[in-house]
């Protein structure tokens, strides 16, 4: 999506759900075309071959384009030497070529977990937590912020928090969204000792990338409360909004409820933080965007997955709506993705796991809503009759709505697969088509990573993980 979204590379809810749908079949994929068809580009390595995370985790990576197809890339990047460590690395795409890669952090302690936004004019930035080594004696967590402003070639580090390590065992993310002006805004979650807060700070256009921060906010919650999840989105106008979810427990990872924030301008207040979900366990993983009014669209796992949509006078419907939903007990819901156009138009997608013997594998499912807040009967996009195994689902809309992708990669052909909506999310057709743009493989399905952004109605670009020989960042384009 239009960096509306952050992910993990596959996020899994178990349930054990009995209520049915109605869904139709589209495309059947086929076993091995040719990379690079249609309007897509073949697959370009971007990354050197690095080693594998020693954790065994996914090893994630992130990408933004804007409407000039300007696109930076950046990825988790590890060293066994000296005890290892953790860098973030990064390549940015101007004029038709990707440049050399190159290392963004710092090369000692565990920089992780990368964001990414670019802006109209060009402003670029790229947001990591970072950690000391445990066995260091007082051992910080960071979060770090580089820039890179319009114009220039130079990119400026800041720390935007410094505490301890503490608090849920989750990834900790840095959401980052820029305006068309090139002001930068970060989101985070930061651990005070006690319980986790809601952050956020802002680099006004033109300001120091070093010292010219704005003031930390924070949005919540209370004392006895702890904030994961965060997530930040950004719309023509340069208003924002973050979504997250809160958990009763200050140590605990049982989060009950998405809270959402506003702020109007790069220069305004964030609003109190209000409640946007239904209080039950487990509300998590929210994704949020924002339409030309200002009314937000919000998606999480609840009961399936769930979306609310924001009323015209900025309330929220004290519950979300089931949009995507499966009556095979013990499935299980991975890599949750919403994109959003100007006119509120939503397009969310969801790798679904079905345990039935016989059949377990994991097919990509779809659902369109409307800016009145209506959604569409959900639909399968990967054929249930073939072998597909489908995970880390994305969507990329344009801010127009004529591009509607979602992608995903098949780990059982160990194939990056993205179908198109015909039309784009204004029109009425269910008609998608597949392409296959090139190879991933991952040693097992939740190590699958997949981008997927689109700048314009005309242009996109799709970032994947290929692990055959060491593990390898590609890249292919759509458009210029």
């Amino acid at each position: 999506m239009n960096r509306n979204s952050f992910a993990f590379a596959t996020t899994l809810v178990f349930a054990g759900l009995s209520l049915a749908f109605n869904a139709t079949h589209t495309l059947a994929a086929s076993k091995n075309p040719p990379s690079g068809s249609g309007n897509w580009s073949s697959g370009t390595a971007i990354s050197p071959v690095l080693q594998p995370d020693p954790r065994g985790g996914p090893q994630l990576c992130d990408t933004a384009v804007n409407s000039s197809g300007l696109t930076v890339a950046a990825w988790d990047q590890y060293t066994y030497n000296n005890g290892g460590g953790a860098t973030i690395g990064v390549a940015v795409r101007s004029n038709g070529r990707w440049s050399a890669p190159f290392t963004i952090s710092g090369a000692s302690g565990f920089a992780m977990n990368p964001r990414v936004a670019v802006g109209a004019d060009g402003t670029m930035a790229v947001s990591w937590t970072y950690e000391d080594p445990s066995t260091q004696a007082n051992p910080r967590r960071k979060v770090q912020v580089a820039v890179r402003p319009a114009g220039q070639v130079a990119w400026t580090t800041a720390t935007l928090a410094d505490g301890t390590p503490g608090g849920v065992a989750v990834p900790h993310f840095v959401p980052l969204v820029i305006d068309a002006k090139g002001n930068v805004t970060a989101a985070w979650t930061h651990w005070d000792g006690t319980h986790s807060l809601m952050q956020t700070a802002t680099l006004a256009a033109g300001a120091n990338a070093a010292t010219g921060w704005s003031a930390v906010a924070t949005l919540g919650p209370s004392a006895t409360e702890s904030a994961m999840y965060p997530d930040l989105a950004l719309n023509a106008s340069g208003d924002a909004a973050i979504a997250y979810s809160v958990s009763r427990c200050a140590g605990c990872n049982m989060p009950e409820v998405a809270m959402y924030a506003f702020r109007r301008g790069a220069a305004g207040a964030w609003s109190a933080a209000t409640v946007a979900s239904e209080r039950m366990y487990y509300v998590s993983n929210p994704r949020v965007a924002l339409d030309s009014t200002d009314r937000a669209t919000i998606v999480y796992f609840g009961y399936g997955v769930e979306a609310n949509r924001q009323n015209a006078d900025g309330t929220w419907p004290s519950a979300g709506r089931t949009i995507l939903l499966t009556d095979v007990p013990g499935s299980s819901y991975g890599s949750i993705d919403l994109g959003l156009d100007e006119q509120g138009n939503a397009l969310v997608a969801a790798s679904i796991f079905d345990p039935t013997v016989n059949v377990d594998r994991s097919s990509v499912w779809v659902t369109r809503g409307t800016a009145d807040g209506n959604w569409n009967t959900q639909q399968r996009l990967t054929d249930p009759t073939v072998p597909v195994d489908a995970y880390a689902s994305r969507v990329a809309v344009s801010p127009d709505g004529k591009l509607a992708m979602v992608g995903w990669i098949d780990h059982y052909h160990g194939t990056v697969q993205v179908a198109q909506l015909a039309g784009g999310t204004q029109s009425t057709t269910t008609t998608w088509t597949t392409t296959t743009i090139g190879k991933g493989t991952a040693f097992s399905s939740y190590l699958e990573v997949l981008n997927l952004e689109a700048g314009s109605g005309t242009i996109a670009r799709a970032v994947w993980k290929n692990a055959k020989t060491g593990t390898q960042w590609y890249a292919a384009s759509y458009g210029p």
